[in-house]
């Protein structure tokens, strides 16, 4: 990260989900609890490093509290603070129509390539009032912002993240049309054909506003050029330069980028040593006893695939009874998204095949499938420290930063299986056993494999993860997307001061 370049700039970062929410107790105690998530938990370093402001939505009203009594600039930690937030509060049915009927999971479905085209989507009348929904807060994001801009005494940087914030770039680029402004998309991008799902005026808007920001940033290539085809497809008036990354649209020029997301290594192997996490490791010690763990941790998305890694399994212990009472699947999960019936349902689904498969193999002193919903991060890190197998098979995932953290904590040599479907596979596959998503057997066989290989293969194949993740971490996906905005800033100042002062008059932003 370019400190100089940082001195006289303001960071201003914006998403659905903020870094905290705030919740009252009785007799009044307000306690900030850390948010959960990829995005959060990427994001944090870099805010700390620069004291910047983290605009998201109020979850609830002591986030609408907090947000009035600090005056949309909440300090974090409330004494001595790091950095800063602001909530943006919308009416429930509002938010609903956004986040819980737009955002999700139309969005995510199509993004993920998990609609049903004989079914579904529909863009019934119920739809397109979600879309307005969507425009509403949208708008919302981009009048705080556009404040905070105003008000704003250094450079101002605008870092959006992800899909609930699309239409965003585009409105505070009409009333700021040089602001430097860039955009994070943290899940995949599909092909065209699946993002066609969207009515026509949906996806003509979603991607004319997408390419108002300066830097467009995607995780991995295939996520990348997905986009290209999309634009080439719907915005035909666009000059796309598939080669060198850019896209000239309405005068305006947007640099499509990569950076692949990562953990900060530092801070995880020094939290694998903390005390707190010490004492999880003997409740590990306990739940495990002399059995092999296979783990998982997930929020309960259907995209995580979690019904199928069960499945699997259960055809593991059937097809190599000896591994029986030997092994313990262990899995942490997080309910997800329980305000959209398909994802309370998944949930439902998940915990029948856990009991139905411990019903099926358990003896009195052994459990095969230790289910455990709660937070508890410590929890996690200590199995991640202790996995022999750890399942990332997710159908389709942004990056999955799981297969990183647990790469990076992992003191057993644990053998990681990766399905190809993972954002990660591309940087990890040399040092993980690779799946298809959706084939069980290969999945249950490549259990037993990881259960019999050899212990110097093992410390290899790990040591092969640790390495791509040691070149692609947390500190550079933050300062190759701080290198790219410096560039443009540049780019600039360099056609400003080569332009004479009629021309001035006629310049593009």
């Amino acid at each position: 990260m370019n400190s100089e370049f940082l001195e006289d700039k303001e960071i201003i970062v914006a998403s659905n989900r903020g870094p905290v929410v705030f919740k009252r107790y009785e007799k009044g105690k307000i306690e900030l609890i850390r948010g959960a998530g990829g995005i959060v938990g990427s994001m944090i370093p870099f805010l700390k490093k620069t004291h910047g402001k983290w605009v998201s939505s109020a979850i609830g009203e002591c986030d609408h509290y907090m947000n009035n009594k600090y005056r949309c600039k909440v300090p974090i930690p409330l004494e001595d603070p790091e950095y800063y937030v602001q909530f943006i509060k919308t009416e429930e049915d509002i938010y609903n129509g956004f986040n819980g009927k737009f955002a999700n999971p139309l969005l995510w479905f199509i993004h993920h390539s998990m609609w049903n085209p004989p079914y579904s989507p529909c863009a019934d009348d119920e739809l397109h009032q979600a879309w307005d929904s969507y425009q509403y807060v949208n708008s919302m994001f981009a009048a705080a912002i556009g404040e905070d801009v105003c008000k704003s005494e250094k450079t101002p940087i605008v870092m959006l993240q992800d899909y609930h914030l699309y239409l965003t770039p585009k409105l505070i680029r009409k009333q700021h049309p040089d602001v430097l402004m860039s955009q994070f998309v943290h899940i995949p991008f599909p092909p065209p054909e699946i993002f066609q799902q969207l009515p026509n005026h949906m996806q003509i808007e979603i991607l004319d506003s997408m390419l108002t920001n300066n830097i467009l940033g995607f995780h991995i290539p295939r996520y990348m050029n997905n986009f290209f085809a999309t634009i080439k497809l719907i915005l035909p008036n666009a000059s796309v330069d598939d080669i060198v990354g850019d896209i000239l649209y309405k005068g305006h020029v947007c640099h499509i980028r990569t950076y692949p997301i990562s953990v900060d290594m530092k801070t995880l192997q020094t939290h694998a040593q903390d005390p707190n996490v010490t004492a999880k490791e003997v409740e590990v010690d306990e739940m495990i006893g002399d059995c092999k763990l296979i783990y998982r941790t997930d929020r309960t998305d259907l995209s995580k695939n979690i019904i199928r890694g069960f499945q699997a399994y259960d055809m593991f212990l059937e097809k190599y009874p000896e591994w029986r009472e030997k092994v313990k699947f262990v899995a942490t999960l997080m309910p997800s998204r329980q305000d959209i019936k398909i994802y309370r349902e998944y949930t439902d689904k998940i915990q029948d095949i856990v009991k139905e498969i411990n019903e099926k193999y358990a003896t009195p002193d052994w459990q095969p499938i230790k289910y455990i919903c709660r937070g508890d991060y410590d929890l996690v890190i200590a199995l991640l420290k202790r996995y022999d197998v750890l399942m990332v098979n997710p159908i389709l995932d942004g990056m999955n930063i799981v297969a990183k953290e647990g790469s990076v904590v992992n003191e057993n040599n644990g053998v990681l299986i990766l399905s190809t479907g993972a954002g990660c596979y591309e940087e990890l596959k040399d040092g993980a056993i690779c799946i298809n998503p959706f084939d069980l057997r290969q999945t249950a066989e490549s259990i037993d494999v990881a259960l019999l290989m050899d212990e110097t293969v093992k410390a290899q194949m790990i040591a092969k993860t640790n390495k791509a993740i040691q070149i692609n971490d947390l500190n550079k996906w933050v300062s190759d997307q701080l290198k790219d905005i410096e560039a443009v800033m540049y780019e600039r100042l360099k056609l400003k001061s080569n332009e004479n002062p009629e021309e001035s008059r006629f310049e593009i932003n």
